[in-house]
């Protein structure tokens, strides 16, 4: 998985024509299947030529097909996005987990719009594992994962932080003079981290009665975060387990989320300011008046960015210049997506949307 500053930092590189290629690729889960991914990557980028007709370097094609035939063996029943440019001197591959939808894209910066859904379906989180005696806080960002707290029933009271240790003691202050149970101990700092605005899905794993004991302790704000839980021992847990167990209820706390946004939007009632559609969608986000945009997750929808004015369009006149300075780009929703956030609104890519785009304001 991949961070949102590593995205970012991909979507900020361009060429000076539409030559950037992106391919998105699923790799079966078994060996025998993946006789005809080179086959069907090809046919992706066939019609991405199609598209965008004599923009595609054939070093890039080849070297393009040779990274998927090394690397995609290393990530049986995941998604692969592969970004080539020899131009940019770019040659990056990104796992995605799971399936997402399978494209090739030209265009002049590489094509991200796969990798923030990912990272709306595996968002970073927070993982306290629990024994009989013992709780450990994890951090998760993309395939990271650390350890910045933990603490015992042995512990005695440290002189800041009633019982937890901590890599970086700045963070978080004493909240209890001396915690009675490292169960209210742990209990009592996720409440201070909910109340200095982390708000982080948060996953419980270890032991079924530690994890519903802890569940007990939780305050409101705490429990708002709640994804879920899994069981597992934790003296025989490794980091990297800890973070493959919480990722599924991650991603299922995620899609309930989804679709709750979905329905919300949708059918807002009157009053909330909403709306549905493309076209109007891309006036609020010209406008910058967007706080939340659900884009559907398949479709390509090609338009125009005209580079004066700033304005997004379906058709190359339809800025206030007249189109003089209208490029094309291969897909209005990742530049919409990016203009929402640029202007401090969320992006969902939303796997149920009825629609092609919608969106409540600021």
């Amino acid at each position: 998985m991949i961070t949102y500053g590593e995205v970012e930092k991909l979507h900020c590189m361009r060429a000076a024509d539409q030559s950037v290629l992106s391919v998105y690729a699923y790799v079966p889960s078994e060996r025998a299947s993946m006789r005809e991914l080179q086959a069907h990557a090809m046919d992706l980028v066939k019609a991405a030529t199609e598209r965008a007709p004599d923009m595609l370097h054939r070093e890039d094609e080849l070297l393009a097909r040779r990274t998927l035939a090394e690397r995609a063996g290393e990530w049986l029943g995941h998604t692969l996005g592969i970004f080539v440019s020899g131009q940019l001197s770019l040659l990056e591959v990104v796992p995605l987990r799971g399936s997402f939808p399978e494209r090739a894209v030209l265009a002049a910066r590489p094509h991200v719009r796969p990798l923030l859904a990912a990272l709306g379906r595996y968002p970073d989180h927070r993982v306290v594992v629990m024994d009989h005696r013992h709780a450990w806080l994890l951090t998760v960002a993309g395939d990271r994962v650390e350890i910045v707290a933990r603490t015992s029933a042995e512990s005695l009271p440290s002189a800041g932080f009633g019982g937890w240790y901590f890599e970086q003691s700045h963070v978080l202050q004493r909240v209890t003079e001396v915690a009675p149970h490292f169960y209210q101990d742990a209990a009592a700092i996720l409440d201070r981290q909910a109340r200095h605005g982390s708000s982080q899905p948060l996953v419980v794993g270890g032991y079924v009665d530690s994890i519903t004991q802890l569940l007990t302790l939780l305050p409101q704000a705490v429990l708002r975060d709640y994804a879920g839980s899994f069981a597992a021992d934790p003296h025989s847990l490794t980091l990297a387990g800890a973070r493959d167990l919480a990722a599924p209820v991650v991603s299922s706390w995620a899609e309930r989320r989804e679709c709750q946004l979905v329905q919300a939007v949708t059918t807002a009632r009157p009053g909330v300011p909403a709306t549905i559609g493309l076209e109007d969608c891309l006036t609020a986000v010209n406008a910058g008046t967007v706080g939340l945009l659900l884009i559907a997750d398949e479709p390509l929808v090609p338009g125009f960015h005209c580079e004066r004015c700033d304005v997004l369009s379906v058709g190359s006149n339809e800025c206030c210049d007249w189109g003089a300075a209208s490029w094309p780009v291969p897909d209005l929703l990742e530049e919409m997506a990016w203009r929402t956030l640029r202007d401090g609104g969320q992006v969902v890519s939303a796997r149920t949307l009825p629609c092609t785009a919608a969106a409540r304001m600021q």
